[in-house]
């Protein structure tokens, strides 16, 4: 974006916004309404985006703004997996993608996947259930998301919400979205994971737990985190799985965790018995609702491969370094 030309009263969403709606319209050729249905604005807001980018010197032989790249890389995204929506967060300059903790990148798909979430809220019916994962994404996500007077609304945990360490667990999330929003709220009170077949049957065999997992089933909507194998060894950190563990699902070729469902870069379950011991919904059973796959941090590109292969995901967020090594893998067999 040509600085010389840039109001500095401008809002910086707008700006963002505008260069989405130029690139979509000029690059895209995608129609006013279509931009508009794009950016979930009314086809009136879409007009005066498009302006605003003129206006702000955006649009010349190409759309200049940071962006605009982003824009044509959920493009290809969307085009490969037949994805309802994509969203990629602009790396910052501050906050390379080497960044060890990837704490930066949380933050900004986490404000990214907060719009996207409070646009889906507000297109919500009534007495809608919107079922939750887990993550620091979504945390993040959960603590950007502006305030909206939905009560009527239900939020439910979608796996387990115990670990063993208290500082890990993520009852954070849904209560979070249940204090922004008024509605309602319900965890599943058990592990993330159990130990072997026999905690496994004892613990989902319980009245409390069943009646948790039906209120899952029924989501309208899911908002899920995605676990890699590449860096991340959260699980291990948080006690929910051991060293052992983790080697022979790698050994298998996981590379994706999709709550509590491991999954391999082909976007295939893995023959491990631990993917028997979920506590929660299954992955699978999220088959034909809208799920959205928010995924922050570093090295998190063979993961989503693995999950978007699965064809569960139907809307994805994600930063700018991530979207770029994903579009390079896709052609791994």
């Amino acid at each position: 974006m040509s600085k010389k030309n840039q109001n500095p009263e401008a809002d910086p969403q707008q700006l963002d916004l505008a260069a989405r709606a130029a690139w979509l319209s000029f690059i895209g050729g995608y129609t006013q309404s279509d931009v508009a249905k794009r950016l979930d604005v009314s086809p009136v807001k879409a007009h005066r985006l498009i302006q605003l980018a003129q206006q702000q010197g955006m649009v010349k032989i190409f759309i200049e703004g940071e962006p605009a790249a982003c824009v044509a890389l959920e493009e290809q995204l969307i085009y490969a997996f037949n994805l309802q929506s994509c969203l990629v967060a602009p790396t910052p300059p501050s906050s390379p993608s080497k960044e060890p903790q990837g704490q930066t990148s949380f933050e900004h798909v986490g404000a990214g996947a907060a719009r996207v979430l409070y646009n889906i809220l507000n297109q919500l019916p009534p007495q809608s259930c919107v079922g939750i994962g887990k993550g620091r994404s979504l945390s993040a996500m959960a603590e950007n998301l502006p305030k909206i007077n939905r009560a009527d609304l239900t939020f439910a945990s979608v796996s387990g919400s115990f670990t063993r360490k208290f500082s890990s667990n993520r009852l954070d999330v849904v209560q979070q979205l249940v204090e922004r929003t008024g509605g309602e709220g319900y965890f599943m009170p058990v592990p993330y994971l159990a130990r072997d077949d026999q905690e496994h049957a004892m613990l989902m065999g319980q009245a409390s737990v069943q009646f948790s997992l039906n209120v899952a089933r029924n989501a309208d909507v899911y908002a899920v985190g995605i676990g890699g194998f590449k860096t991340n060894d959260y699980l291990k950190s948080v006690g929910l799985v051991s060293e052992s563990d983790l080697e022979a699902l790698r050994s298998k070729g996981a590379v994706c965790d999709l709550i509590g469902s491991f999954y391999d870069i082909q976007g295939r379950l893995v023959d491990h018995p631990i993917n028997g011991h979920g506590l929660g919904i299954n992955a699978a059973e999220m088959a034909g609702k809208r799920v959205v796959a928010v995924a922050g941090g570093a090295g998190k590109e063979l993961a989503l491969l693995g999950a978007l292969r699965t064809g569960l995901v139907s809307d994805v967020v994600i930063d700018e370094d991530t979207a770029k090594k994903l579009v390079s893998l896709m052609e791994l067999k």
